[in-house]
């Protein structure tokens, strides 16, 4: 499977309601671990975020595994 279809598969399952994007509430249900916060997930969509909408979407998250070689 091309990484751009790994991608989106993760963003579809990460999406809970349904609208496209990942919020930093889906992404930190989605890490399923105690010891992340949800500041410290804000603060990483922060990082990635090119629109500004405070969520992810399909383009920005595979922007983001480019830029770490994935």
């Amino acid at each position: 499977m091309p990484c751009s279809e790994v991608i989106k598969e993760l963003l579809k399952q990460l999406d809970r309601d349904g609208s496209g994007t990942v919020s930093a509430k889906e992404l930190l249900a989605g890490l399923q671990c105690d010891d992340i916060k949800e500041e410290q997930v804000k603060e990483f969509i922060k990082k990635i975020d090119k629109n500004g909408d405070g969520e992810l979407n399909v383009d920005e998250l595979m922007d983001f595994f480019s830029s770490i070689g994935l």
